[in-house]
């Protein structure tokens, strides 16, 4: 009899320390899910401000009150300039919306799927994007310059502004996107690394 108590009391400590275990390994969890949230969540942020990027051009021309000339250079670089603006703004809209199907809630398999996409989308826009930015520059300039101006101090602007495009595109393909999501592939392969013990 006095065996049989010890095994029934044995028996339960044993299910007390499993659900405790289990309890703990689910806090723990989310925990380690809620430092990847945080993170796409400023992601979120920041393509929920490139959003309001048409609403901050219109203003900044209202407020500057710059006077066009519209001439054939103003209506080539207008065509230039938003062309690749609406693009651009079309690519930002689906990048929020991939941004916003990632669900931290569901399997993490289809969270790494999610990201792993989201990482592609940018790379492959960012990288168009560089491409071409020298047209949407060049129709900037064509919109507001209307008469070519070439002496030192415009050579040393055109240089100055390649110089800084190009510094950027290096930094940006070297350091910012992959940096980005490479921190978020490490908090969710601890998640997984969790989930395998």
């Amino acid at each position: 009899m006095e065996l049989d108590e010890l095994k029934n009391i044995w028996v339960q400590y044993d299910k007390k320390i499993s659900d405790n275990t289990r309890l703990n390994k689910e806090i723990l969890k989310r925990m380690l899910i809620s430092k990847p949230e945080k993170r796409l969540n400023w992601i979120k942020i920041k393509a929920g401000f490139n959003l309001l990027n048409p609403i901050i051009l219109v203003l900044i021309i209202m407020f500057t009150d710059v006077k066009f000339s519209l001439t054939i250079h103003f209506y080539i670089g207008l065509s230039l300039f938003t062309a690749l603006f609406v693009i651009t703004y079309i690519w930002n809209v689906r990048y929020f919306l991939l941004i916003r199907k990632i669900d931290f809630s569901g399997a993490i398999l289809s969270i790494k799927k999610g990201i792993a996409e989201l990482e592609k989308y940018k790379i492959k826009t960012t990288r168009i994007r560089y491409m071409t930015m020298p047209f949407a520059i060049l129709g900037i300039f064509f919109m507001l310059i209307q008469k070519p101006i070439f002496n030192t101090e415009s050579i040393v602007f055109f240089g100055l502004v390649i110089i800084v495009f190009i510094s950027s595109m290096y930094y940006t393909f070297k350091y910012s996107i992959n940096e980005q999501f490479r921190k978020l592939d490490k908090e969710i392969a601890e998640i997984v690394e969790l989930e395998k013990e």
